[in-house]
């Protein structure tokens, strides 16, 4: 049986603690991933190759750009792949603005059940 292609994910999240583990979590399932820890830091390595990664999860709530400046600037520089919230205590507005971006999940923290992982496969698969 020959091996997928591991998927390219970016996580942006401003806990560092959250990324590290999200970065595990990910690279354990036999995807590659890179961080960062801001909306900036993201949308800058996604501008400099919008195709270059397959996922997107960012949080909501971090310095310098916020996720839903992230996924604005991310698709205003050409990066057409799928994008996963990845965040807590989302308002119903909240959820409606990224319903409206076009992200493809949100998921709450903390993960249960590996709902994360689950999503990105689900995403793989769609990709294929």
């Amino acid at each position: 049986m020959i091996n997928p292609q591991p998927l390219r994910v970016l996580c942006a999240d401003d806990n560092l603690r959250v990324l590290d583990m999200l970065a595990k979590r990910l690279k354990s399932a036999g995807h590659l991933v890179e961080v960062a820890s801001d909306g900036r830091a993201a949308v800058t390595r996604v501008a400099n190759d919008p195709n270059y990664f397959h996922v997107i999860v960012t949080d909501t709530r971090m310095p310098r750009l916020d996720g839903f400046g992230l996924v604005e600037e991310a698709r205003s520089a050409g990066y057409q792949g799928k994008i996963i919230v990845f965040a807590n205590a989302l308002t119903a507005e909240d959820r409606q603005r990224y319903q409206e971006l076009r992200v493809d999940r949100v998921i709450d923290k903390p993960d249960k059940n590996g709902e994360l992982v689950g999503a990105i496969s689900e995403l793989k698969a769609g990709l294929s």
